[in-house]
């Protein structure tokens, strides 16, 4: 253990660096916990592994957003995100309609099914948001800590208002805005941006965040299991993420810690298995006759989940062979 230790404090300034090999494994272990959330039924472990996966993954995700790539104009930029997201996006979301539609006609479309994307079709909108919020700033010279502020009181007021809202999205208050999850995570991906561009300088000692880490999550289970209010729990869930993410970026990431090919191959075709995976999902359990989820369990699931990344990756490599297929359901584009 001390040897780790010793590893975290002499990490080299990440910075400096043009790889981030744990970031890579750490988005492949994202990415597999990602599946198994959505092959899990509901239960304690589904609430914390939702509690912190999406947070960290979105950090990432910002963290690997320079500058740079704002060079030549937003428009350049956005450009290139068409091929490399947007378009993949359209194209699963016509995939998924026979599943958001339910037992609608295709004439029955309404708003909401533009403004609330099928539930996992969510994060390319707020990728897109999070970059054009990086984009301002940046060219804007806007000062960091007022965004990160606002953005993570956007966080908060998610969390205690509409995380766990259960009413039909064209009743909840401000329905206009869309899913709010295009913004609650916000906070986390311009913190990445920050930090990887130097517009936050900070560097709090791994230990520190450790015990950050440590003390707001076991505070999270006990104020789970007491039924303390959601405005009680975002504090640790603040702290929680906050800390995990800044050990992350600054210490885990030049590590070359848990580089397995299939962590590896699994973050390269991350976009892909993030796009189709849901549907082996529900393939499966509708081939068990329990679509909703009522009658498995964790270890059961844990299984369904294993076959689901093995299919979906097959299902890359069958789609990768076309050259039309890769670009535009997968966006592998040549620079």
């Amino acid at each position: 253990m001390s040897n780790y230790i010793q590893q975290l404090y002499s990490a080299k300034n990440i910075r400096d660096s043009k790889v981030y090999p744990g970031l890579n494994a750490a988005k492949g272990i994202l990415i597999l916990l990602v599946i198994l959330t959505h092959a899990l039924p509901d239960g304690m472990i589904l609430y914390f592994l939702y509690f912190f996966h999406m947070p960290v993954f979105l950090s990432i995700s910002g963290y690997l957003l320079k500058e740079s790539a704002f060079k030549d104009g937003i428009s350049k930029y956005l450009g290139k995100l068409i091929y490399r997201l947007i378009i993949p996006w359209i194209m699963a979301s016509f995939l998924y309609l026979y599943f958001s539609l339910g037992n609608r006609h295709l004439s029955e479309i309404t708003l909401t099914d533009f403004l609330y994307p099928f539930y996992h079709l969510w994060y390319v909108p707020a990728y897109v948001l999070g970059a054009l919020l990086c984009y301002f700033v940046s060219n804007y010279k806007i000062p960091a800590i007022p965004v990160l502020i606002i953005t993570a009181l956007f966080t908060v007021f998610w969390y205690i208002f509409f995380r766990d809202n259960k009413s039909p999205v064209n009743e909840q208050p401000l329905y206009y805005l869309g899913e709010k999850r295009f913004y609650a995570y916000l906070v986390f991906f311009f913190l990445g941006f920050c930090l990887r561009n130097e517009l936050l300088k900070i560097s709090p000692s791994p230990l520190l965040l450790i015990s950050l880490n440590i003390t707001a999550f076991t505070a999270s289970v006990i104020f789970v299991y007491q039924h303390i209010p959601d405005t009680i729990i975002v504090i640790a869930y603040m702290t929680f993420n906050l800390s995990f993410i800044l050990f992350l970026l600054l210490y885990i990431a030049p590590q070359t810690w848990f580089q397995h090919k299939w962590l590896l191959l699994v973050n390269k075709q991350s976009l892909g298995v993030y796009l189709y995976h849901p549907m082996i999902i529900f393939l499966i359990y509708a081939i068990l006759g329990d679509s909703k989820k009522e009658h498995i369990n964790n270890l059961q699931a844990l299984g369904v989940g294993i076959v689901t990344i093995v299919t979906v990756l097959s299902f890359i490599w069958i789609i990768q062979k076309w050259k039309v297929s890769n670009r535009y359901l997968l966006g592998m584009i040549k620079e």
